[in-house]
């Protein structure tokens, strides 16, 4: 994956923790289970952030001319829902279309809040170039699932070819490209996704995701769509004639709506962290749950720097909430705030809930867990 930082302009938003801890932050961020790769999972974790985006490899399941965020999440995570504000919010999105040669960019869906930022955006082409993601040119067309799989199919060609054999078969130029959403400092939060599907009529949906720092002060967001294309030298596999751009303007932030802190009726303490505090902030995307933690004695920066527990949410049944639309679960750690641990997750509700069951497992998956549970009541 060909990834240029620099183009991003991106900056730290918080002290840099040590590298040892980093390293092993991204190693688990990285082993996260899933039941299969996502092409792009950009772990833009150069802050005291450990980004765990818990994303498999999409599969089409809804017809349409475009894909959506409904479409997205469907197809990678059936227990996530947008809540009806946020769908709202991305159907009122004012369409915007840029250029690049050959390649357009269309816009069809934004979305931000204090926390998270989504764009999504259907990538087409005029002069029958063919189009694939990002570095992905010397990929074969079916490494991806059975979305690309199919596109293979409807460019009738073998799905076990690369790209760029496709191209050369199909007689026809071939562009890498990439539509991805940026937030500048000092709002960027420090981790991002990026993934494509093709749509039933053969165009690249482009889906972007990019986290913010969580102020609450801010109602519009400065952000970039980092735009690039490059035709591929079919002799080689190598990029040449790239093109970018980056067009700017504001987007509307979705203010909170409704906050509250749980009161601890019981002591609660696995792995070596004691839960101090559970705030719940909603916004029209969902409930963001951000608890804290007092590492206690026996447990140390590194213990915890090589530690994959997380909070997992039930509802008063003991039925697990799915992953909110932001995709993350972010532990934020400064070595010189030890012991003092804060974890930032996501649920998909419309409302705060009265009563929230949580249960710090080592296990992203909902319910798989065997960690005792705390029980927590407005």
């Amino acid at each position: 994956m060909k990834t240029n930082m620099d183009d991003l302009n991106l900056q730290n938003a918080f002290p840099a923790m040590s590298e040892n801890c980093h390293d092993a932050l991204m190693r688990a961020a990285r082993s996260v289970k899933e039941e299969k790769p996502m092409k792009r999972n950009l772990y833009r974790t150069v802050l005291v952030t450990a980004l765990i985006l818990a994303a498999t490899m999409a599969v089409a399941a809804a017809a349409g001319s475009v894909f959506g965020w409904n479409d997205f999440f469907s197809t990678h995570h059936s227990d996530t829902a947008i809540p009806q504000g946020a769908q709202e919010i991305l159907s009122a999105t004012e369409e915007r279309t840029f250029n690049l040669g050959p390649i357009a960019c269309k816009l069809y869906q934004l979305y931000a809040d204090h926390y998270t930022a989504l764009a999504s955006a259907q990538i087409t082409s005029s002069d029958d170039v063919l189009i694939c993601m990002d570095s992905c040119q010397l990929d074969r067309i079916g490494a991806n699932g059975d979305n690309w799989i199919r596109q293979a199919e409807r460019l009738g060609v073998s799905p076990d070819l690369t790209w760029v054999e496709a191209a050369k078969q199909l007689g026809r130029p071939l562009y890498s490209v990439r539509c991805i959403l940026n937030a500048q400092a000092p709002y960027d939060g420090g981790g991002e996704m990026e993934d494509a599907l093709y749509d039933a009529d053969g165009n690249l949906s482009y889906f972007s995701l990019q986290v913010l720092g969580g102020d609450t002060s801010i109602q519009t967001l400065p952000v970039q769509m980092f735009l690039r294309a490059a035709e591929i030298d079919l002799a080689t596999g190598e990029e040449k004639n790239v093109l970018t751009d980056r067009p700017a303007f504001d987007l509307a932030v979705a203010p909170m709506i409704d906050s509250h802190t749980y009161e601890l009726k019981e002591d609660y303490t696995v792995g070596g962290l004691k839960l101090t505090s559970v705030r719940g902030e909603l916004t029209p995307g969902g409930l963001y749950l951000i608890t804290e933690f007092a590492a206690q004695d026996g447990m140390t920066y590194a213990d915890f720097c090589e530690s994959q527990l997380i909070p997992v949410w039930y509802d008063a049944e003991g039925k697990p909430y799915g992953w909110g639309i932001n995709d993350s679960y972010i532990s934020t750690v400064n070595e010189a705030d030890w012991p003092k641990v804060t974890m930032l997750g996501m649920i998909s509700v419309d409302k705060i809930p009265d009563t929230l069951v949580m249960a710090l497992e080592d296990d992203y998956i909902p319910g798989k867990g065997t960690a005792p549970r705390i029980t927590l009541t407005r």
